[in-house]
């Protein structure tokens, strides 16, 4: 299934975007709560896409949308980086099946947000997990456990080097890369044969146990033999 055909850039639709102004300034002048609008977009991708559990092509797929069919788009959120028709964007829409794909291939009108953005995303809510255990010794020695305890999974790789050796099998593992995106997972061969995960929150910084010998946060790399980053295969 290929992502490359590239169509005509998008233009801009001021006389929808000059209504909802209108509608949400109304609304605030009225005391009323402005309305939370969808949206709908038209896939512009010569093969189809892919739709996947999550904002990023290291979650599973869980569907296919055609080349030119309309899609429900029911909020918007950020995700991994794709270099789409309209150039890079990490913006990532989500459908009214509960699917995710690149808005980088979806014409909607706009280079920017067209919905409300996605409330308590996944990459969000593992994120949260760990900040609620800061200072937690319970999950010293089972960092891989932890990870998937965030995204509400348990047992499915047995160390945190077969998560890594399976992305990179996947074709999934961002060798090196230490613009990690929120929620990815960032590994580390240390401990061996064990090796280290923790998540990334985005911003340079990651939450994973053993910092400092507990649950905490720290700048990338911090620990020595960073390995990269990858979607979470669960």
């Amino acid at each position: 299934m290929t992502l490359l055909e590239r169509p005509r850039r998008r233009t801009t639709r001021w006389l929808a975007r000059t209504v909802l102004a209108l509608v949400v300034t109304t609304a605030t002048t009225l005391g009323l709560a402005a309305p939370a609008l969808a949206a709908t977009g038209t896939v512009q991708a010569s093969g189809g896409l892919y739709v996947r559990s999550g904002p990023g092509t290291g979650y599973s797929v869980v569907g296919s949308v055609a080349n030119g069919a309309t899609v429900n788009i029911t909020c918007q959120t950020t995700g991994e980086w794709i270099n789409g028709n309209w150039g890079a964007t990490n913006i990532w829409d989500r459908l009214d099946n509960g699917g995710y794909v690149s808005d980088g291939f979806v014409y909607t009108g706009s280079n920017g947000q067209v919905a409300p953005s996605c409330s308590s995303s996944r990459a969000d809510n593992a994120v949260a997990w760990y900040e609620a255990r800061f200072g937690s010794t319970a999950y010293e020695g089972y960092c891989e456990m932890a990870a998937e305890n965030a995204y509400g999974r348990t047992g499915i790789y047995a160390s945190a080097m077969a998560d890594w050796n399976d992305a990179v099998a996947r074709g999934t593992a961002h060798r090196g890369d230490l613009n990690a995106p929120r929620g990815a997972l960032v590994f580390w061969n240390i401990s061996a044969p064990y090796g280290h995960v923790g998540i990334s929150r985005g911003d340079g910084s990651f939450v994973a146990t053993s910092v400092n010998g507990r649950i905490g946060s720290a700048r990338l790399p911090y620990y020595a033999n960073y390995l990269g980053w990858s979607w979470p295969n669960f």
